[in-house]
């Protein structure tokens, strides 16, 4: 089954991928957003190929010129398409979803995802059969060869990193790339920073030889190889590049949790600042900083707030980094860079680093559901200091909470919940459970 969300779509590429599936949606994005030129780009999925080569064709027929990237990240896609003033960007690409998937996230003129009114536009204008007259005119297509390049020197530029730093400290990293968008360009950008590097799963060919989620329980053999060769850190990405997960020096997956807190610590050393998150994000970057705006799941939402309250850096807790400097889409380089940057001026080891930040315990769960679940119904599960319910329903106390939500992107609730102890996450996960059966 096709999922549409204001994630764009997604589905298993034998069952809901064709050609003529791919000439309805681009024609309905075509019309929409006034669409002349495009840059378009993938994750290393086997399906990517064929799928990215539909889009070429469809909007060649259409008369839009087309800037190829091929293997690529979402972040280096949405990069180009703000800077060098395309009209739209599509990447070709599943995130993390298992590798016979695979999807079309779609871009507007700055580079950042279309909001879900738009998404909701695109897919009425689908379901009304739109159609397009094919062009007289002969759109080009050329090979879009620096763009990693161009994002790494953007990436660079940012003043809360400071390359002459990082390359003094001569970091050893190992990265996993899970195979996917960034195998070219995560090495490349910390080669530049001129750690010494390892690499695992970076051949780009879209073999998920793990989980394709960079959670800390799919990342054990980042965690050997961390301990191996003696790494300072150890970086894993999922399929499309725009979330991180992070390996410490002590050869344990600390959580993707981790990645906006470090990036953050490392931000307000250079601009005192508040940060624009999600309400599944762990309080944290609360505990760090003089607080967080929240809003709901998703990065077009976070975006979207960022843009509003002009504030200058933001994300998500599950390995999302965004700097409004680079460009407002989350970004792995970015993330990097940034947690580089904090060991370079800190001075320490990641693993003492971690160790004065206020410790919680977060799980994610999940649970198949039907759409006939009424969030109002939960309202009385729990006896809570504040109930929010902006994106499905949070309870909040001093120091625990627990969220659910209906995924954008799969038939299941979503659970996220952080207390100081397990036995605490536990009890919260499972009296939920419990009144659910």
């Amino acid at each position: 089954m096709l999922i549409r969300s204001a994630s764009g779509l997604r589905g298993i590429f034998k069952d809901d991928f064709s050609p003529q599936m791919i000439d309805r949606y681009l024609a309905s994005f075509i019309s929409n957003q006034n669409i002349s030129s495009c840059v378009v780009g993938r994750d290393g999925r086997p399906s990517g190929s064929d799928i990215a080569q539909w889009v070429i064709d469809t909007l060649v027929k259409y008369g839009v010129n087309v800037h190829n990237c091929d293997l690529a990240t979402t972040p280096t896609i949405q990069l180009m398409t703000e800077k060098d003033h395309y009209d739209g960007g599509i990447v070709v690409t599943a995130s993390h979803n298992p590798t016979e998937y695979n999807g079309l996230k779609f871009l507007q003129r700055d580079g950042t995802f279309l909001s879900p009114d738009q998404c909701e536009t695109l897919f009425v204008s689908v379901d009304n059969n739109l159609t397009l007259n094919e062009s007289d005119t002969i759109a080009s297509v050329l090979n879009y060869t620096s763009a990693d390049q161009e994002h790494i020197s953007k990436v660079f530029d940012a003043k809360s990193i400071d390359v002459h730093s990082i390359r003094s400290k001569k970091f050893k990293v190992v990265i996993d790339a899970v195979n996917g968008g960034a195998s070219n360009i995560l090495p490349q950008l910390c080669k530049d920073l001129g750690c010494d590097i390892e690499m695992i799963n970076c051949d780009g060919d879209g073999n998920f030889t793990r989980v394709a989620e960079p959670l800390a329980e799919n990342l054990k053999d980042l965690e050997k190889k961390v301990l191996e060769v003696g790494a300072d850190i150890g970086f894993a990405t999922d399929p499309d590049g725009d979330r991180l997960s992070i390996v410490s020096n002590t050869g344990k997956a600390i959580g993707e949790e981790y990645t906006l807190v470090l990036a953050f610590k490392n931000f307000i050393s250079y601009k005192n600042s508040k940060i624009v998150t999600n309400l599944s994000t762990s309080r944290m970057i609360d505990d760090i900083s003089s607080g967080s705006i929240r809003t709901k799941i998703g990065e077009a939402h976070v975006v979207g707030k960022m843009k509003e309250l002009a504030i200058d850096i933001g994300g998500e807790g599950n390995g999302g980094v965004i700097l409004r400097e680079v460009h407002l889409g989350r970004d792995s380089l970015v993330a990097i860079s940034m947690i580089l940057n904090l060991l370079s001026n800190d001075g320490r080891p990641l693993n003492e680093i971690i160790a004065e930040i206020p410790q919680y315990i977060f799980l994610k769960d999940k649970i198949k559901i039907d759409d006939s679940i009424n969030f109002d119904t939960l309202a009385t599960v729990f006896d809570c200091d504040e109930i929010n319910r902006e994106d499905g329903i949070k309870f909040s106390w001093p120091k625990k909470w627990i969220h659910i939500r209906k995924s954008n992107t799969e038939p299941i609730i979503r659970i996220f919940a952080e207390a100081e102890s397990l036995s605490e996450v536990n009890d919260l996960i499972q009296t939920l459970k419990d009144y659910l059966k």
